[in-house]
């Protein structure tokens, strides 16, 4: 585990377990600890809440999942007690999805006894905590459940999966979508970004993806099909083709 501080109150704890960083972000606001996604389990997330307790004291904790794929959400077993925020196709999904992702990658990922554990505090639009200058908002893109988290006070952008490195997974059909809503984060007024497993970044982040998606859709993406990109852009064809039949 990896930490790091960013702004006045943010923490990035990054992982290596899936052999790519994944990141959980925690924001330490005025009224509320954030943390936004819970990575592999309860066990990783009992480190995080000893990080929080040492740092912060028994301060309220708010959960926020930025989508339903399994390495974000596993975590969730911890906090069934708490608030859990994320957008209402994120429960649908985990309910449609979760159970056959759990059986699949727990013997070798699951850290810890892992329950699948629901959102409980669901919205479709934006969702904002003003005292705490914090805002989340629907952002599809990568999944059709994404959102996104705004900490107005350091400047920061949480993505979720949605910027990647060196390209973004494309695990959706409605490239026109993904390339509005990286064009949207273009025009926030952020000055730090952090995806789901990335590095901290900056706005290039999102250029660079925002170029990738918009070459797919016009079908001029044949520069990528070499180098480092080429097995992450081979991924995503063979991807769209087989959910385009």
């Amino acid at each position: 585990m990896e930490i790091k501080k960013i702004g006045n109150r943010g923490t990035l704890f990054t992982f290596y377990d899936l052999g790519i960083p994944t990141n959980i972000y925690v924001i330490n606001a005025k009224r509320y600890v954030y943390i936004l996604d819970t990575y592999l389990g309860p066990d990783i997330m009992q480190q995080i809440n000893e990080y929080i307790f040492s740092e912060y004291g028994n301060k309220q904790i708010i959960v926020v999942n930025s989508h339903g794929h399994w390495d974000h959400i596993w975590g969730n077993s911890l906090y069934s007690n708490n608030i859990i925020i994320a957008h209402v196709l994120c429960k649908e999904y985990i309910q449609q999805n979760g159970q056959n992702q759990l059986v699949k990658y727990r013997e070798e990922y699951a850290k810890g006894n892992v329950v699948l554990t629901y959102p409980n505090l669901l919205f479709t639009d934006t969702l904002q905590f003003e005292e705490d200058n914090i805002l989340m908002f629907y952002s599809p893109g990568h999944t059709e459940d994404q959102i996104s988290v705004i900490d107005y006070e350091d400047k920061v952008l949480f993505s979720g999966d949605n910027l990647e490195r060196p390209i973004p997974y494309l695990m959706t059909t409605n490239l026109d979508q993904y390339a509005k809503t990286l064009g949207d984060y273009i025009n926030l007024d952020v000055d730090i970004v952090i995806g789901g497993h990335t590095e901290c970044e900056d706005k290039k982040l999102i250029q660079d993806n925002l170029n990738y998606v918009k070459k797919v859709i016009d079908k001029d993406a044949a520069e990528f099909e070499n180098g480092e990109y080429e097995d992450y852009h081979l991924a995503n064809m063979k991807w769209l083709e087989e959910h385009n039949r």
